[in-house]
């Protein structure tokens, strides 16, 4: 470590909710089968604040590191690379990236911008919450329903190959790559 390095701990602790409040019971089965020597850290982004809060919440109790983009209750831009005194997640690194969709929304929201960031550096995506609309779907190393569980749906992409996608190609996804996991 050299003067001045930012561990992923001061980081993972800053960008931390404030509360401390439970927003959402984890689900049962949210463990893996084989214990991992380490637990995967998750990027957390999606359409609303308290959807992002849910799931980072459930993964925090399943054993993930979890990172943001902004602080809750904070506009979505500027992010946290852009404001003096915090550190981008990419900075940190992270081994995938969620995006909790709340609302049927066609177009990403200013606060799924990470999502890009990350599949721009070969960083699985998985996308969960409302299905109607999944405008990052072709890009999605799995897709969990609502009320499906996150954590193990992270937990199984870690370590895979992000969809690749030639510029101006439209991918389909088979829906064998959703995720049904309570």
């Amino acid at each position: 470590m050299w003067p001045g390095q930012v561990t992923l701990n001061d980081v993972a602790t800053g960008l931390k909710p404030k509360r401390g409040t439970r927003l959402a019971p984890v689900p049962a089965g949210s463990s893996i089968e084989a214990p991992r020597t380490l637990p995967p850290t998750v990027l957390v982004v999606g359409t609303d604040d308290w959807a992002i809060e849910q799931s980072a919440t459930e993964l925090e109790a399943g054993g993930c590191g979890v990172l943001r983009c902004h602080e809750p209750g904070e506009p979505a831009f500027p992010c946290n690379a852009l404001l003096h005194g915090r550190v981008c997640p990419l900075d940190v690194g992270f081994d995938v990236v969620v995006t909790v969709r709340a609302r049927p929304l066609s177009e990403p929201c200013q606060a799924e911008l990470g999502v890009v960031c990350a599949l721009h550096l070969g960083i699985p995506l998985v996308v969960a919450g409302v299905a109607s609309e999944r405008p990052f779907g072709p890009w999605a190393a799995l897709a969990v329903e609502r009320g499906g569980d996150v954590v193990t749906a992270c937990e199984k992409v870690v370590g895979t190959t992000p969809v690749a996608i030639a510029p101006g190609a439209r991918a389909h996804r088979s829906e064998e790559h959703v995720c049904h996991a309570q």
